[in-house]
């Protein structure tokens, strides 16, 4: 089986997805998340000014940012963090 990847993304209220999308390139998931990674922060831009939120408002969010596993068989790597980790 040749090396394929994947594109796993944290979103800012903290869950997890895993993309089901194989890339056959890293450059290809690359580029995926970080169109992904642009769509939600200007979501979340839009959110925030809508909901005109108050210093009272308890919800906690994190920066977003996904990461890029390598899978070559049952084998399993993390090739990119977008935190450059």
């Amino acid at each position: 089986m040749d090396k394929v990847y994947r594109v796993v993304f944290v979103y800012p209220d903290g869950h997890i997805e895993e993309i089901e999308e194989l890339f056959h390139s890293g450059k290809d998931a690359l580029e995926y998340g970080n169109s992904l990674l642009a769509q939600v922060h200007g979501t979340e831009s839009v959110i925030n000014r809508r909901a005109n939120l108050d210093i009272f408002d308890e919800r906690e969010s994190i920066e977003p940012y996904f990461m890029i596993v390598e899978l070559n068989g049952k084998k399993y790597r993390m090739v990119y963090d977008s935190r450059g980790r």
